[in-house]
């Protein structure tokens, strides 16, 4: 995921205070809400926005002197494994995945990760990375998680006694202040447990050979294919320590997160073990269509000669008219091509003749996958049915398979720009409908049923998973098809903790620390969980499975309609933008705030140029904001002739 940091608001005229007033006039929906939860709210609603100015300030402190201090570098990978001089081959249409070269390429990057660990192993060896919460401190109460850094000595971080116990989360990719490292500073705060940092092998080789960078090389995971290595590395963490889950913020760290997970033996007290049909788009639909569930049709494509072949089955067009491998979409049957294994629509094709469909196919095969550390190709394409209606994505966090969905997003996407499905809006929707009525009940129901099912045929029982699917409705039926897009095992990739602490009560990443260190049956009774902090912990099972909304809220997503040298950059739009009732907060990219820079049209989310949360509990009004947004989203910038 793409983290830039800019708050346009931060630069301009907004005060703080100012900030705090209009989001406190939101803060009368929850009046009725007392005791827990109207504490949790209130802290909740704080640490969202008004110290959101805090939130990115966060910073790891450990004893590990060489424990990696991260600024977000390994966040914004765009890579997808080897290096940017890896460039894929034209392929002919007889062109086989088992060609020898392939093989070869990667046998030769197998065994440079290998020559690598080995090297790394000699000079550096893997250790255990371990933040200890904070004890012996005397703390005030407390609201919020930057209320507890003035009241917090942060020399006083030590080991546990050796006759207690201590839960801990092992951390995986820990990069983002608003994700890794909001969990990180949780879970050390609110629930007094300690947090055992690795990265990933994609991560640790990326900083290292792209980024030059040495000093996380202690921190990296243990070479899992070295028993003695993984011995070693096992025999630093304390006994006291109580490992009670392990999370992974980045999708380039999930296969390895599953395997240590499983070399730690914690499988499967707090963790799903391995299991590739939670990471390969093609196994993952053929599984959950094993369940009796509805997924598009689709076919794993080794040869151009099969991918065309299918199409033809799909009804795609068989002429060689000239369209862009992410056109407009037509009135002729679609097909989507894209790789196995992808993350953020990275190189998914929306194909309407053969011709687009070729050259998706050549772009893809023998490209280099995803977060593979190894420089890994894809030997295979994925061609599938295009499923047409409106996309959902649903945050569901599990605890021993009793899965809680956290949030329901709404996707708004538009043809614009020459492509077709363009993000203007990711809406935050009730997963139970507040009147329990309306259009829209059954969709939810459905959607959330759906998402539970495919779940549970992924074995997947623990943790986060951001899940999207397509939903189908036909009128005259009466009925509701709803198809899978994919499930990821990780957080959704945006900043969405203020939106759902404000509009829902709490978010996903509060519920995954309830989840992992809270307690329950079979919890550490020797865990000391701060008092202070009691208020600030979700109790899991007073949660509901399907969460309501008590308030609108959405994440506009900025689309430049120009393309060329930036010549003029039109503050009073964004003026005219933040002075809207709704807008909550709002963020330009750096990039585009230089004159002179290059900017181009928006044609998915890597291409917009930044965002604004928007809320309010007047429906009327908050749609009426939406629109003016969107539509002044035109006037943003001006471009050289």
């Amino acid at each position: 995921t793409t983290q830039r940091h800019h708050c346009w608001r931060r630069q301009q005229r907004l005060s703080f205070c100012g900030t705090i007033n209009k989001l406190m006039i939101f803060a009368v929906i929850f009046v009725g809400r007392t005791g827990m939860w109207a504490n949790l709210l209130l802290a909740n609603f704080i640490v969202g926005y008004a110290a959101s100015f805090s939130s990115h300030s966060f910073t790891l402190t450990t004893h590990q002197p060489s424990r990696l201090i991260s600024s977000l570098t390994a966040q914004t990978l765009q890579i997808r494994g080897g290096s940017n001089e890896e460039q894929s081959d034209n392929i002919n249409s007889t062109a086989s995945v088992a060609d020898e070269s392939d093989d070869d390429n990667s046998s030769d990057s197998e065994n440079e990760m290998q020559s690598l660990r080995k090297q790394w192993s000699t000079s550096t060896p893997a250790v255990p990375s371990i933040e200890y919460p904070f004890r012996d401190t005397i703390l005030r109460q407390v609201d919020t998680l930057p209320d507890l850094d003035d009241s917090i000595d942060k020399h006083t971080m030590s080991a546990p006694e050796p006759h207690t116990k201590t839960k801990a989360i092992i951390l995986m990719d820990g990069f983002c202040p608003y994700h890794g490292r909001y969990i990180a500073k949780a879970a050390h705060h609110i629930y007094g447990a300690a947090v055992i940092h690795v990265l990933s092998d994609f991560c640790t080789r990326y900083l290292y050979q792209v980024e030059k960078q040495t000093e996380h090389l202690s921190s990296r995971m243990p070479d899992l294919s070295n028993g003695d290595e993984v011995a070693a590395w096992m025999s630093l963490l304390p006994s006291s320590l109580d490992i009670c889950g392990l999370y992974c913020e980045s999708d380039s760290g999930l296969e390895d997160a599953e395997n240590l997970g499983v070399a730690l033996g914690i499988y499967p007290r707090c963790h799903d073990g391995v299991n590739t049909a939670r990471r390969d788009k093609f196994t993952m639909n053929d599984v959950v269509s094993k369940a009796e569930m509805d997924v598009v049709k689709q076919k794993s494509c080794q040869t151009l000669e099969e991918a065309e072949q299918f199409a033809k089955e799909l009804g795609l067009n068989d002429d060689d008219a000239s369209d862009a491998t992410k056109g407009d979409e037509s009135n002729s049957p679609l097909v989507v091509v894209k790789p196995h294994r992808g993350v953020a629509s990275d190189d998914v094709y929306l194909c309407s003749s053969m011709q687009s469909l070729r050259e998706a196919f050549s772009k893809i095969h023998s490209s280099p996958v995803f977060g593979s550390s190894t420089a890994a190709k894809h030997q295979s394409v994925l061609v599938q049915e295009f499923a047409s209606g409106t996309e959902y994505a649903i945050d569901v966090v599990c605890r021993d398979g009793d899965r809680k969905v956290a949030a329901l997003w709404k996707y708004d996407k538009r043809s614009v720009n020459g492509a077709p499905f363009v993000y203007f809006m990711t809406q935050l929707i009730p997963a139970a409908n507040n009147d329990d009525e309306g259009p829209s009940k059954d969709v939810e129901e459905a959607v959330c049923n759906y998402v539970f099912n495919a779940l549970e045929a992924l074995d997947i029982r623990w943790g986060l998973s951001h899940v999207e699917v397509i939903v189908t409705r036909n009128a005259e039926a009466g009925s509701i098809q709803v198809r899978l897009v994919e499930v990821n095992c990780r957080q959704h990739n945006t900043d969405f903790m203020p939106l759902t602490n404000a509009c829902v009560g709490y978010n996903a990443l509060d519920m995954v620390l309830a989840a992992y260190l809270g307690e329950n049956d079979e919890s550490s009774s020797s865990h000391e969980y701060p008092e202070e902090t009691v208020h600030l912990r979700l109790p899991w099972d007073s949660l509901p499975a399907l969460p309501t909304t008590r308030a609108h809220g959405a994440i506009i997503h900025f689309v430049s309609h120009v393309s060329g040298k930036i010549s003029r950059i039109n503050y009073e739009v964004f003026d005219q933008m933040e002075e809207l009732p709704s807008v909550m907060d709002m963020h330009v990219y750096p990039h585009f705030l230089d004159g002179g820079n290059e900017i181009e049209k928006t044609v998915d989310i890597r291409s917009d140029t930044g965002w604004a949360h928007v809320m309010n509990d007047d429906e009327e009004e908050f749609q009426r904001d939406v629109a003016r947004l969107i539509e002044l989203q035109k006037e943003m910038f001006d471009v050289e002739e």
